[in-house]
């Protein structure tokens, strides 16, 4: 019995270390769609002008969605946060190269 307890042990430990998936609620949904709404309001402030967009901004801007779909990337699963690099790279490619070369590098880890 003392030989057996140790292994009971572990196989009971390891058990419980399965991955447990995260159920996004409402609110949280609620919070990260306002996130994703905020950083594309920024964009779009930035690229309205009657003049070629900041660069730099832009890129700070396109940083800031990267850094939320790799928040959020669990919740939304890898097809959402590809379709949604890729529908970003349509609103900041013609303002910024650069930018949309970010967010295909990103895609392309999904």
């Amino acid at each position: 019995m003392r030989r057996l307890a140790p292994l009971l042990l572990i196989a009971l430990l390891a058990a419980g270390c399965g991955e447990k998936q995260h159920v996004q609620s409402d609110a949280e949904r609620v919070k990260m769609e306002s996130e994703f709404s905020q950083v594309a309001m920024n964009i779009a402030d930035a690229t309205i002008t009657s003049g070629p967009a900041d660069e730099t901004t832009m890129e700070q801007f396109t940083n800031d969605y990267i850094a939320l779909t790799r928040k959020y990337a669990d919740d939304l699963g890898d097809a959402e946060v590809k379709k949604r690099l890729t529908d970003e790279v349509s609103q900041v490619q013609p303002w910024c190269l650069q930018c949309g070369v970010l967010l295909y590098r990103e895609r392309a880890k999904y």
